[in-house]
């Protein structure tokens, strides 16, 4: 029953799912009492029978109370004024029904029962037995009290006592086996532990490899198509800024990846200084797919931009994200492989998704099958865009161009992002 709790959890959720059937048990036992004597009233009559069928209605109160919250305070209410109640019970039952010549009777058991299926305040088996016993000791009391009010001979039940031995006996089982099954607890959540950190790191290490490629591959198609000499300025900084970003791990002597120096320490502090007024103003400067656009601008594509970027910086930080490293291969690719000197990025939303359009007008390529070892187009782009449930489409042809269409939903997330916004 507890094998797919946590071992932590099971132990309480054993023991309260124990005490709320034992105690929805009792409220039954009240029920076919109430039943049984309300029969018996309307059949002949008696008012000692109507006082019987009363004074059984503060424990039905006090039983319902318990069921809906467990106390230890509310437990020992009940079984007090259970007491009383049962011996009232008795009396009142015995004055109505003369031929009963003892208590060897069902119609007797039945509060007793209700009394004993009380126990199991505690979370501990131990502590419920405690309970049952004492609520089963005072039933039985009362009873003996009653028989001897009324001159009947007092005769232990077997229904009562048998109540009694099953709840002590199931009781007794749940706390012998519980280690065993905290053991088989424990082994179910290590597989699903371990199970759950393969997959883990295979998207870390789709991420990072998809990482890697893109900021090498950006870097080597810049250096390659610069001027000989000494780096621009404004490339040398994107480099390290990338190579820093890559590595995680910025240092003060600018330091980027593992220990790689970078482009000649130059000072990132005075042209953040400049564009925080702007940054803060329109979030669109400092996401993943303006800096893509000024990379792309930087190796000399020219981009131009078109519809509603706004939407964009809706959008939740995994998929801005995705979106913006995708649109940076995307616009790798129009440099490298397509010979087009221009490039078109084009933003739009609507139900519920964002789409980014990449268009240029050079050469294309088969889209029905691309070459096996496409990595930029199969996991920096396809497998990153699909890890933050989005699409990829694409639509090539030697005569046009290429048009790469990304799609992601906007969720919940960005939904708020957007209504504060406006």
């Amino acid at each position: 029953m507890s094998l797919g709790l946590p071992s932590h959890l099971a132990r309480p959720a054993n023991s309260r799912a124990l005490a709320t059937a034992a105690r929805w048990a009792g409220l039954i036992c009240l029920a076919a009492a109430v039943v049984n004597v309300g029969t018996a009233s309307l059949v002949d009559g008696n008012v000692t029978s109507w006082v019987t069928l009363l004074v059984l209605m503060p424990m039905v109160a006090l039983l319902l109370a318990l069921a809906r919250g467990r106390t230890a305070g509310l437990t020992i209410a009940y079984l007090l004024v259970g007491t009383v109640c049962t011996y009232f019970y008795v009396v009142a039952l015995f004055t109505s029904t003369p031929a009963y010549t003892d208590t060897n009777l069902f119609v007797v058991a039945l509060p007793v029962v209700a009394m004993t299926l009380v126990g199991g305040t505690g979370t501990g088996a131990l502590a419920g037995i405690l309970w049952a016993t004492l609520g089963f000791a005072l039933a039985e009391a009362a009873v003996i009290l009653g028989a001897a009010t009324t001159g009947r001979a007092y005769i232990p039940d077997a229904i009562s006592l048998g109540a009694y031995l099953l709840l002590v006996g199931v009781l007794t089982y749940d706390g012998l086996t519980r280690g065993t099954r905290s053991r088989a607890q424990a082994a179910l959540h290590r597989a699903v532990r371990d199970a759950r950190l393969v997959d883990l790191r295979r998207e870390l290490l789709a991420a990072s490899t998809a990482d890697l490629h893109d900021t090498v591959l950006s870097e080597l198609v810049a250096v390659a198509g610069a001027q000989p000499g000494p780096l621009d300025e404004r490339l040398a900084r994107r480099i390290d800024a990338d190579l820093s970003g890559l590595a995680a791990v910025p240092t003060a002597d600018g330091v980027g990846v593992a220990g790689v120096p970078g482009a000649a320490g130059v000072a990132r502090v005075p042209q953040v200084a400049r564009l925080a007024g702007i940054r803060e103003a329109d979030p669109w400067y400092d996401s993943e797919l303006h800096r893509a656009i000024e990379a792309a601008r930087d190796e000399g594509l020219t981009v131009d931009i078109s519809g509603d970027r706004t939407a964009y910086t809706t959008l939740g930080d995994d998929a801005r994200r995705a979106l913006g490293l995708a649109v940076r291969q995307c616009l790798v690719n129009v440099v490298r492989h397509s010979g087009s000197p221009s490039a078109e990025v084009a933003l739009s939303a609507g139900s519920g998704s964002l789409s980014v359009m990449v268009v240029d007008g050079g050469s294309g390529f088969p889209t029905s099958a691309p070459a096996a070892d496409r990595l930029g187009l199969r996991q920096s782009v396809g497998d990153r865009i699909a890890r933050v449930g989005g699409t990829v489409d694409i639509y090539s042809s030697a005569d046009v161009g290429t048009t790469v269409i990304l799609t992601v939903p906007i969720g919940p997330e960005a939904a708020v992002s957007e209504g504060r916004a406006g």
